[in-house]
Formats: C-alpha cells, structure tokens, sequence
C-alpha cells in the first residue's frame, strides 16, 4: 500500500469519521456538552456520596448492634471493673428488652434491626408474652435476614406449645425446602421429627432412617442416635 493510498484509507476510515464528527459536534454545542459533563460529574459525586453514607450508616448499625449484645452478654453478678454487670437477672432483661427496642425503633427494616428484633423476640418468647413474640419473629421469618431460619425454628417452638403443629410443621418444612448457612436440611428434619415423635412416632423413625447415610456429619449422626434412643423407650 503506497502512502497516498494509506492516507486515503485514514482520511475514511470509521473510527477516525466518528472521532472527527464527535470533535465537529463538540465545537459546535460547546455550551451544552460542558453542560452535560458538569450533569454527569454531579452524578457521579452524588453517587461516591450516596455509597459512602450508606456504608457509613452500616458500620453505626454495626456498632449499635455490638452495644446490644454488650448488654446481652455481660453476667449478673457483683460489680466488675473491667465488664459490663448487673445485680440482678431482671435488671439485665429490662436493660436488654430497652437496648433492643431502641435498636429496633432506630433501624428496625435493616439487617442489624433483624438481627435485633429475632433477639426481641425469643426473650419475650421466655418472659411467656408469646403474642409480641410471635410479632417480631414473624417479621424476620418472612425476610430474607440471616436469622430467618432461626425465627421460624422459635416460631415452630412457640406454635408446637400451642397445639398448632401443623403450623409449626410448615414452617419447619419451609426450612428443609430452602436450607440456609446457619440451618440445614438435616437439623429440620430432625426438629420435624422431634414434633412428630409423640403424635407420629412411627413417622418420626422413619424421617430418622432416612439421615442415616455414609457421609453424614457427626453432630447430626449423634442427634439422630440420641432421638433414636429415646424413641425406643
């Protein structure tokens, strides 16, 4: 290809027209296309912005959440200079029933307020208030939190006390379908079968059996030989 030929081909080539036409554009509409830049560069700042904050706003949650389970860990006892006590049993529960509802009230729909309103909601599961426990479990069971699968195990808990098994069946059986991280299908199906060895005990065995298998994991091969057990007395 001689030089001349190799300018011709240049001179048209496409990417070089496009660049040229953009060029040609741009001189044309200067004002507009500065516009247009300061618009796009506002939107990327609002944007930076926006992912910062929301980042910001998760690291306080994280936080909040940590002084939460300060209150729920730290023991009853004599005063300690290094941790966090309290003189009394029921002086801890108001203190942890107050941190909760002020995380929940705070940032109830978030994945921290969850966290917290599971935990709500079983220790009102123990102070026997079973209806405001059943508000707050159900709002995590029907969310995609980490801790679903564990309200629906208290809910189970809370309906299987009642006399309603076949709701508690269903929600345990929700689990077997959709195992999670912290609940498999295995430790459903051995809570199935917990529920069903006094109505069903023959069912229950049978669900027992079929956990068995070469490589099951110890602690669910323990559980099952420990239902087992207790089955055949």
């Amino acid at each position: 290809m001689t030089r001349h030929e190799l300018k011709e081909q240049l001179q048209h080539d496409e990417f070089t027209d496009a660049v040229s036409r953009v060029v040609r554009y741009t001189n044309e509409h200067r004002e507009r296309v500065v516009r247009i830049g300061i618009i796009a560069a506002a939107v990327l700042a609002v944007a930076g912005g926006l992912y910062w904050y929301l980042s910001y706003r998760n690291s306080v949650r994280d936080r909040d959440l940590q002084a939460v389970f300060n209150v729920l860990d730290a023991p009853v006892g004599q005063p300690n200079a290094f941790v966090k006590t309290f003189a009394t049993q029921e002086a801890k529960t108001q203190a942890s029933i107050k941190a909760l509802s002020d995380m929940i009230a705070k940032d109830g729909d978030s994945s921290q307020g969850l966290i917290a309103q599971y935990y709500l909601g079983t220790l009102k599961a123990q102070q026997g208030d079973n209806k405001t426990a059943k508000t707050y479990l159900t709002k995590v069971a029907g969310s995609d939190s980490q801790c679903s699968p564990l309200a629906k195990i208290a809910l189970a808990q809370l309906y299987a006390g009642e006399g309603k098994t076949s709701e508690a069946r269903n929600l345990l059986q929700s689990i077997v379908n959709k195992p999670s991280a912290l609940v498999s299908k295995d430790q459903a199906d051995i809570l199935i079968a917990r529920l069903d060895e006094s109505a069903d005990p023959k069912a229950a065995k049978a669900l027992l059996q079929s956990l068995k298998t070469p490589d099951q994991r110890p602690a669910v091969s323990r559980a099952v030989s420990e239902m087992e057990a207790t089955l055949s007395k």
